[in-house]
């Protein structure tokens, strides 16, 4: 760091961290070293870098996506989506060091107008994300996010089905996806998890789940599960057992790798199934309600696909599987995952260890 005197100006001279040399003039003396005090500081904190002013958020966000070879196909996908649709309309052409938390703060606010929360938090994380990441790489002094609040998102009230409702959908559906409800059901895997199965995948009343179907850009991928945990083998009940057992004689493909379930024409199962076949299904069990709209009938209020996952962990819990059991069954990480979503149905459970405990101590009563 030196001081020198050019053109009637004192300047500022000095190599930051990455080793750049960086100059800067003032008026006088005392000002430069004012400025060669604070550079000394900042560097020692982390808090100044070589490109401070000179990456604009769209370059930054090239950078990051161009870096994250390490992400699932899915998460790269996701990140470049909200980039590209969300992000970089609003903030592409600002420097990164001129974010603020305020436009970052007004940005949601706007987006909260006309999209569902859930997916205004998800561009908040993948935001925060991309900023993290840019100050480990000196890109950024430092996250401005970090001070920005993501919205919340209302958590919707987890529904269950009865068997009666189960064996009613899987009665009213097209035999082609019975039994894609009856292991959903019974077997509790995830949308993904159930269309990305395979006939290797099943040996008699086992399942291996070894990995999940996502369509993404117009095209289908195959992931890896996204935790060890994921990779997991069920076992479903032999009812059901033999219920698939006669799917795979008349739907799925003879190859190892043929799908077991799949579409009319024999293709991955889209998200149209939903509104196409899954709705009507609930609809003729009892369920949901069909109203018109645009002189076009539509169902509204219907349960969600996903509540097959829910119920298959109340059904377990009935059945007095213990939380560990589930948490495997489930694929999930740890047990605090288990018992965070689903603890509220397992409430019964302490009753019951109660009421043993008691027979216990009196084996008479």
């Amino acid at each position: 760091m030196a001081i020198d005197n050019h053109r009637d100006k004192w300047r500022a001279r000095w190599r930051d961290e990455n080793g750049a040399q960086r100059a800067k003039s003032f008026d006088t003396k005392k000002e430069a070293t004012a400025h060669l005090a604070s550079i000394t500081t900042d560097i020692k904190r982390g808090l100044r870098t070589a490109y401070d002013g000179s990456v604009r958020v769209s370059e930054l966000a090239e950078l990051w996506i161009d870096a994250s070879i390490h992400l699932s196909p899915g998460t790269h996908w996701t990140y470049k989506r909200d980039l590209n649709r969300y992000i970089l309309p609003t903030f592409g052409d600002i420097k990164v060091s001129a974010l603020t938390p305020a436009a970052v703060q007004r940005w949601l606010a706007q987006e909260l107008k006309r999209l569902a929360p859930s997916s205004v938090r998800r561009h908040h994380r993948t935001l925060a994300t991309m900023l993290n990441w840019a100050v480990d790489q000196g890109i950024a002094a430092t996250n401005i996010v970090d001070k920005v609040k993501a919205p919340r998102v209302p958590r919707r009230d987890m529904e269950t089905f009865t068997v009666e409702q189960i064996e009613g959908i899987a009665a009213a559906i097209p035999e082609r996806y019975k039994c894609l409800v009856l292991v959903a059901a019974y077997g509790g895997l995830r949308w993904s998890e159930l269309i990305g199965l395979r006939r290797m995948d099943v040996k008699g009343a086992r399942i291996t789940v070894a990995g999940q179907l996502m369509k993404l850009d117009k095209e289908w991928h195959r992931e890896d599960p996204k935790t060890a945990a994921g990779r997991r083998t069920i076992v479903l009940p032999a009812s059901v057992a033999a219920e698939l057992e006669a799917h795979l004689a008349e739907f799925t493909g003879p190859r190892p790798s043929s799908l077991v379930f799949t579409s009319t024409f024999g293709n991955p199962i889209a998200q149209s199934f939903r509104r196409n076949i899954w709705y009507p299904a609930c609809y003729a069990a009892g369920m949901g309600e069909q109203v018109i709209r645009n002189h076009k009938p539509a169902f509204v209020n219907m349960p969600r696909f996903h509540d097959l996952r829910h119920t298959s962990v109340a059904l377990a819990i009935n059945a007095g599987a213990h939380p560990k059991a589930i948490q495997q069954r489930l694929g999930h990480a740890s047990i605090a995952i288990t018992m965070d979503r689903y603890g509220h149905l397992m409430a019964g459970m302490d009753a019951e260890l109660a009421g043993d405990l008691d027979n216990l101590r009196n084996p008479e009563n």
